[in-house]
């Protein structure tokens, strides 16, 4: 039997930030940045302090609100609670850098550290390797990772060699994830992938909405159980709804997938 394939839907191109228009709905493109942010870059060379200020109002005054009620979960298990890891054991991953730009790395631990903080889950850092991110990959490799399952792999993959679409519609994702379960069907997550696309030109960093921490943030939040929901307020929502952290819904789902919820029983890999 194969693994479930709960469907995830790749995270669309984001926005410019900040908004330039009220309409959260109406899609802006991300890659000519408003000059309201060329104004505030030229300032920062001339005094930095001044700068921190101005982006804080800039970014206060643009940042929705959501509420705790707005989160989705991936997949529902047959008793009506969410799909998600056992969190009473650590959740390893490992990293292929690809061609990410430098900061890219950091960006990662930096995602686990707070998916950890709002789950209570340990995760385990497993090093760097060469594997290749694809759609169908075996939660268990015993010859790459020997001595159970498979740690979740986040790498940077080149979108037009990779068989995993950065496509969604008309939109061009920076990222896809995809938790995996058991081949054999049991209704526990035991590993996972996230592909960011080597060419998503957005910089490493949790500065702006539309930067790369952002970015592979929400797609843990997939690995972790979280499904998109359409709120802005939220990180979860399909474009990062314009935020750069987990949203009180979004913690609330992770509150669900974490700790408090729960040790499950996980099958022995291989069998």
């Amino acid at each position: 039997m194969e693994a479930m394939d709960p469907g995830i839907p790749p995270r669309p191109d984001l926005p410019a930030w900040p908004p330039t228009t009220d309409d959260w709905s109406r899609p802006i493109p991300r890659r000519r940045a408003p000059r309201a942010i060329a104004a505030v870059l030229v300032l920062a060379v001339l005094a930095s302090t001044l700068f921190a200020g101005v982006s804080f109002l800039v970014r206060d005054a643009f940042r929705p609100e959501g509420a705790p009620s707005e989160h989705e979960f991936i997949y529902l298990r047959q008793d009506g609670s969410p799909l998600r890891w056992n969190p009473c054991d650590p959740i390893h991953y490992v990293v292929n850098p690809g061609r990410s730009p430098e900061g890219s790395v950091e960006d990662v631990h930096e995602a686990v550290a707070r998916v950890s903080a709002a789950t209570g889950i340990a995760f385990e850092y497993e090093g760097l390797t060469d594997e290749v991110p694809t759609r169908h990959r075996d939660p268990y490799q015993p010859g790459r990772y020997p001595g159970g399952w498979a740690p979740v792999l986040v790498a940077w993959t080149d979108p037009d060699t990779s068989d995993i679409s950065f496509q969604d519609g008309e939109h061009t994702a920076a990222a896809v994830a995809k938790p995996l379960t058991p081949m054999t069907g049991e209704e526990v997550i035991v590993s996972g992938w996230i592909a960011v696309s080597e060419d998503d030109p957005n910089p490493p960093g949790f500065a702006y909405p539309g930067a790369q921490g952002p970015t592979i943030l929400h797609e843990w939040g997939h690995i972790l159980g979280l499904g998109h929901i359409e709120a802005n307020g939220e990180l979860m929502e399909p474009s990062g709804g314009w935020m750069t952290d987990f949203g009180p819904g979004d913690l609330a789902g992770l509150e669900r997938l974490g700790r408090s919820a729960g040790c499950l029983d996980v099958p022995e890999p291989g069998g």
